[in-house]
């Protein structure tokens, strides 16, 4: 009971009332020492008198007891950046612990559990200890299943799924990510039908706001689906000079046309980097070299900017969507953690071919510098 504040509650209640420690023991049924022990922390009341005293104060048993088990969005924002920030500086196990009193106190504050577990994924490697790294994401897999089975709230229960996946491919455990998400992809055919009905009916009833919102966010959403699974197609597919090569070409038009490098440079980070990989195992240093720069420099862009996801000309009524988020527009992963996980990157063996050319130490030199600052 070391977050509740059940004494100080009490005594800040009997005197709101203006009564004394006599007159609420007589309501009770119970000596004034008993309730000077309860005011000064030496003692308890039975679990029994919790809800005579909070009926008498005319309060519920959790605001008498302190107890908060839900979390405002802003708080549930502070919380994971406060988290994420702690990983950059303090020791991994400190962290760790820290977040899994949270989940405890919070067990029914879902919005929260789910953003420690986009913690944990994106944090799980901090760790060299393979250990340490499985029993997190087991746990996340856990938190999954807990806002699965309790939460009523269908978009959460979809994201556990998803992060669900996320952990346990991470774990290995391709046959549970098949189990989990196949069933998903049956409802696919719908789920497109869907977007277009809505549209339609926002349409109808004469809403063209919420029909050019709902509108933007479907193109803005499979534009990004789109170039993720080209990258995982070009990994797949990476020996495969004509097809990775018609891969590119095409995604690179669909990035220049949408403006994603700006729209969502996460995303099309991962894409070049990737593009590097494959230029690397066929020898192409040259193409590879540009990629890789792009990826760096627009890394190290992210890092003293901040990423920040916002619209444009085109997409102009994203705002309102992101606004909405549970951590709202602001980068899932602190700066810190991003710079130290940019040096194993670049040091990848399937870039090795790069490691004594001109252009690949400059970018190295550039990542050690700001690590330094």
């Amino acid at each position: 009971m070391s977050y509740l504040r059940l004494s100080d509650n009490i005594v800040m209640l009997r005197h709101k009332k203006e009564i004394t420690q006599d007159q609420l023991a007589t309501f009770l049924g119970v000596t004034k020492a008993s309730v000077s022990k309860w005011e000064t922390k030496q003692s308890y009341p039975d679990i029994l008198l919790l809800p005579q005293i909070a009926a008498y104060f005319d309060v519920s048993i959790d605001e008498l007891l302190g107890y908060e088990p839900q979390m405002s969005p802003e708080q549930i924002k502070k919380c994971y950046q406060d988290l994420a920030s702690d990983f950059a500086t303090l020791p991994f196990d400190e962290v760790v612990t820290r977040s899994r009193q949270f989940v405890k106190k919070y067990y029914s504050c879902y919005p929260l559990l789910m953003q420690i577990v986009v913690l944990w994924i994106n944090h799980f490697m901090l760790t060299e200890d393979r250990e340490k790294q499985t029993t997190i994401l087991k746990e996340a897999v856990e938190l999954c299943n807990h806002i699965r089975a309790s939460c009523n709230e269908v978009g959460l229960c979809n994201e556990a799924i998803a992060l669900k996946a996320v952990a346990n491919l991470t774990l290995g455990n391709a046959k549970d990510v098949i189990e989990d998400l196949e069933p998903l992809y049956e409802l696919k055919k719908f789920i497109t039908q869907s977007d277009l009905v809505l549209f339609q009916a926002y349409q109808i009833i004469g809403d063209n706001k919420k029909a050019e919102l709902h509108s933007q966010i479907t193109i803005y959403t499979q534009l990004l689906n789109l170039v993720e699974n080209s990258i995982a197609m070009i990994g797949f597919h990476i020996r495969d000079q004509e097809f990775c090569d018609t891969t590119i070409h095409r995604i690179d038009q669909i990035i220049e046309a949408y403006q994603l490098e700006s729209l969502h440079p996460n995303t099309t980070l991962k894409y070049h980097y990737q593009s590097a990989l494959y230029y690397c195992v066929h020898q192409q240093i040259e193409k590879a070299l540009v990629e890789l720069t792009v990826f760096v420099n627009g890394s190290l862009h992210f890092i003293e900017s901040g990423l920040v996801l916002h619209g444009d000309d085109y997409f102009n009524r994203l705002e309102e969507w992101f606004q909405g988020f549970d951590l709202q527009t602001d980068a899932p992963r602190n700066e810190r953690v991003v710079l130290d996980s940019l040096i194993p990157a670049i040091e990848y063996p399937g870039l090795s071919i790069l490691f004594e050319h001109e252009q690949y130490i400059h970018l190295k030199k550039q990542i050690e510098r700001k690590r330094n600052v």
